[in-house]
């Protein structure tokens, strides 16, 4: 039977009462029976139960996740198949809102804001990298805004999750195994955040997940991505062949050092983004400095 009220996963996490439900998985909010911490634990529909390649990335994603154990990566706790073949993955219960969540419900956010937040998710792909795990599909819908800290201190924290289509090399791939799901030639991700070279098909590296960061502030920062398409072909496209807007073009009041970071990740050839995240980090480091000019 499929999770219910009550039912344990992994021996240790019982399921509570649901969360939501998306295309493909449903979300309960749990508790782990031996500590009392509340959990959240991720399950495939029933009408999944037999979907093997969606169950493969949902143990996928625990494995990567598992792997990283960073501060802006969703912590997992474990993975469980059920009596019916669906597969349960545990999580720490986050409390707070998808980056998707806040920007459709509040608009453009204030540039510190968004920096710092997007300062979060290049720390932890940072981390990712350095570990050999490309992650691929970055929106908005995979960071979550949660609360961290105590009452009356609360603060908010970037978390990056859904490793369910990474691409593994270097260590990673020696200790998870690395597998058809992530092939060369193969397109994985979400088209409005998709590099050019993802787009294509072609072999990609972790400057893919740094031009998905550009496109995620330039969000943050218009309320808009930089291209919007009524298809996924004519969006691959414009990343492919078209020139980014500047910031200053959607009304943003930006200083030149927030124009090149921006630029910058959202180069069309790897060869002419930040080399790696930490390169990116200094250039918003420094982007955030100009701020006070503003």
């Amino acid at each position: 039977m499929p999770l219910a009220a009550g039912m344990l996963v992994a021996d240790r996490y019982r399921a509570d009462a649901p969360l939501g439900r998306g295309g493909m998985a449903t979300v309960w909010r749990g508790v782990d029976v031996a500590s009392g911490r509340p959990v959240a634990i991720k399950t495939t529909l029933a009408e999944l139960a037999g979907d093997d390649a969606f169950a493969r990335r949902l143990e996928r994603e625990a494995k990567a996740a598992s792997f990283l154990q960073h501060p802006h990566v969703v912590d997992v706790l474990a993975l469980d198949r059920l009596i019916d073949g669906t597969v349960a993955l545990v999580m720490e219960l986050l409390d707070g809102v998808t980056l998707g969540d806040e920007l459709y419900d509040h608009g453009p956010m204030a540039p510190r804001r968004a920096l710092v937040l997007a300062r979060q998710i290049l720390d932890a792909l940072a981390h990712a990298h350095r570990a050999g795990i490309i992650h691929r599909d970055l929106k908005p819908d995979n960071i979550m805004l949660a609360r961290a800290g105590k009452p009356g201190a609360f603060y908010e924290s970037a978390k990056v999750l859904d490793f369910g289509v990474v691409k593994l090399h270097g260590i990673a791939a020696e200790v998870l195994g690395d597998e058809k799901l992530t092939r060369t030639g193969v397109v994985h991700g979400t088209p409005t955040y998709m590099a050019p070279e993802q787009a294509l098909g072609r072999a990609i590296d972790g400057r893919a997940d740094l031009y998905a960061v550009g496109v995620l502030i330039f969000e943050m920062l218009t309320g808009k991505p930089p291209f919007e398409a009524d298809d996924a072909v004519r969006m691959l496209r414009l990343h492919v062949g078209t020139p980014p807007p500047r910031l200053a073009d959607r009304g943003v009041t930006a200083t030149p050092e927030l124009e090149v970071l921006v630029g910058g990740a959202l180069a069309k050839r790897p060869t002419e983004r930040y080399a790696d995240a930490a390169a990116m980090i200094a250039a918003l480091d420094h982007a955030f400095l100009s701020l006070d000019r503003i």
